[in-house]
């Protein structure tokens, strides 16, 4: 079962940028929603360690990592997208961070999705721990 940490590293007015790491490596970065109190398609999800599973997804037409369990929430999948535009409530992967059109965003989108699914490949479960900075642990000394 592989074990993802989702570290959130800025947390602005429009977006939160994060990066994603699958058994302690920094595999791509992240964009969601800033927190707008876990409200559906809005806001990004809670703090916390949620259940990952590798699911179907019929409006995106192929396999995405679902993250499960989130209170209020259904259908939190990790997907392709830039800006907050694209989230729907969802953490995007990105190669960098940066900016499009004046709207923070992740870019090379497609390249991060890959190394993520290729960090992950050969297993359908996980866990997820999605943390922001100021929470991590002093042995956690993967940004030092």
């Amino acid at each position: 079962m592989k074990k993802v940490q989702l570290v959130r590293v800025e947390n602005g007015e429009e977006a939160t940028l994060g990066v994603l790491l699958v058994d302690g490596k920094a595999v791509c970065w992240t964009l969601e929603e800033p927190w707008r109190n876990n409200m559906m398609k809005v806001s990004c999800i809670p703090t916390g360690l949620y259940p990952l599973e590798l699911e179907y997804s019929p409006s995106k037409g192929r396999n995405l990592w679902t993250i499960k369990d989130v209170p209020g929430r259904l259908y939190v999948r990790i997907h392709i997208g830039n800006t907050v535009d694209d989230t729907e409530g969802c953490p995007l992967t990105g190669s960098k961070p940066g900016y499009l059109k004046g709207k923070r965003a992740v870019l090379g989108s497609k390249t991060g999705f890959k190394q993520f699914m290729a960090a992950m490949s050969g297993s359908h479960q996980g866990e997820i721990d999605i943390r922001t900075t100021f929470e991590l642990h002093e042995h956690d000394n993967h940004f030092q």
